[in-house]
């Protein structure tokens, strides 16, 4: 048996069907609100508690994607990572999480730089950060992929429309984030061909510490 669906007014909460546009009780806009349901509503209500809850040192607020099957995502996740579903209706949220257990860096392959992510999200290019380092980088976009670090993982998003960025050799399919695993290695620009790399893309390994 299916869930009733309905949209809930933001200004007095009145419970209306999916297709108005207006409120029945107080004609408040509907547009753009989503359709909940009894599970959808619940979920969202816990997820709200735990964001009003005091934070400890322990944890700190992040700003996540709750998906239908309880995942969390990046805020500027499409779909689901776990199970696929769109998700580009659903609002971001900030829900508390633990502080990170580990620190996360990029060695550039062939040269002695290293860089420790210390941001929730880091867009990365000639223009953008890792600037001083990718300026000579004639392969690499102005902004050429994000570094999103959420639920304690690394995710990384292809935004170049010319060179594109690879993972292990494989290029990003579109623009959803990838998570990344410990000595993962990226490419910005290019890929290894023959056992050779090229000289105007950027090459990094991804390192895990703990």
């Amino acid at each position: 048996m299916s869930l009733e669906k309905y949209k809930i007014c933001p200004a007095c909460g009145e419970h209306n069907p999916p297709s108005l546009l207006e409120c029945r009780k107080c004609e408040a806009d509907l547009t753009g609100i989503k359709v909940m349901d009894m599970c959808l509503e619940q979920q969202e209500k816990e997820a709200r508690r735990v964001a009003e809850q005091p934070t400890s040192g322990n944890t700190e607020p992040v700003l996540v994607r709750v998906c239908e099957c309880g995942a969390h995502n990046p805020p500027q996740a499409r779909k689901c990572r776990e199970c696929g579903e769109d998700i580009s209706d659903i609002m971001p949220i900030t829900v508390t999480q633990d502080k990170q257990a580990f620190s996360y860096e990029l060695t550039a392959i062939g040269d002695e730089f290293t860089v420790t992510l210390d941001q929730p999200v880091c867009i990365i290019g000639r223009e953008s950060g890792l600037k001083d380092y990718l300026d000579s980088k004639m392969y690499v976009s102005r902004q050429h992929a994000k570094l999103t670090i959420v639920a304690g993982k690394v995710l990384i998003e292809n935004l170049s429309n010319t060179n594109k960025t690879f993972i292990n050799n494989k290029m990003i399919p579109g623009s959803e984030p990838i998570s990344l695993a410990d000595g993962d290695e990226i490419g910005l620009g290019g890929t290894e061909i023959g056992g050779q790399r090229q000289n105007q893309a950027a090459y990094f390994l991804f390192h895990v510490k703990s």
